[in-house]
């Protein structure tokens, strides 16, 4: 098997991977979606609370039992307008996810089949961010195809940095490709890389080198170990 028949293997596991992605982002969507509309809902289930208050002042006896059955409705669908949203907007937590360490080991071996690429950890290889092993993985292939714009041309070389570095305080995992040219800032690769960061709370940008070319960084927020 040539280096080329390897390249578009792994281009299309990236695909079943991003495909799982994007219908995954499609339901955070729908989930915000939901949640909005639910938002609203609860507005007018406690203007319909408010004016029972005033209609109970204004009505006799004979109305009394009407403004109880509006109360109940009105409860009734408050609380499962709060279910609702809960589920549609669930707490987020920042779980820890898979050792950088790992995940740099398993893009090499699936990487170097087909390109010659180096990627130097530089950092504490139990270090850990948002990102599962799979995502990890994802992002750092990601960031090495989303340079090679022919198959049949791949650059003779491609590295990564992958560093620690302080950033308000806070550690920061840090993910730099250097590359002759500037990128479009619009392939596929790099916005598939683009969402899995966003969700782990991290940032991807890119700056131009002196003497040409760009660098590219992905950053992602350390999480550290839970004391029990």
């Amino acid at each position: 098997m040539t280096k080329t028949d390897h390249l578009l293997m792994l281009a299309q596991r990236q695909r079943r991977f991003e495909w799982q992605l994007a219908l995954d982002e499609q339901t955070r969507s729908a989930g915000k979606l939901v949640a909005g509309r639910t938002h609203d809902m609860l507005n007018l289930v406690q203007i319909v609370q408010l004016a029972t208050l005033q209609l109970e002042k204004l009505c006799g006896e004979a109305g009394q039992e009407l403004i109880v059955d509006l109360q109940k409705a009105a409860e009734d669908a408050h609380h499962s307008l709060r279910e609702l949203m809960a589920v549609a907007r669930p707490d987020v937590i920042a779980l820890r996810g898979a050792p950088v360490g790992a995940a740099v080991d398993a893009a090499l071996a699936t990487l170097r089949p087909a390109i010659d690429v180096d990627i130097h950890l530089a950092s504490p290889a139990d270090t850990a961010t948002q990102c599962t092993a799979e995502e990890l993985e994802h992002v750092l292939i990601g960031l090495v195809l989303d340079v090679i714009d022919d198959p049949a041309n791949v650059p003779e070389s491609i590295a990564l940095l992958v560093h620690e570095r302080v950033i308000d305080g806070k550690p920061w995992i840090e993910i730099v490709r250097s590359s002759n040219s500037t990128p479009q800032n619009d392939r596929f690769e790099l916005r598939a890389v683009a969402a899995i960061v966003q969700r782990a709370g991290g940032e991807l940008a890119t700056s131009e080198r002196r003497g040409g070319g760009a660098e590219l960084v992905v950053a992602l927020p350390v999480i550290g170990t839970v004391s029990i």
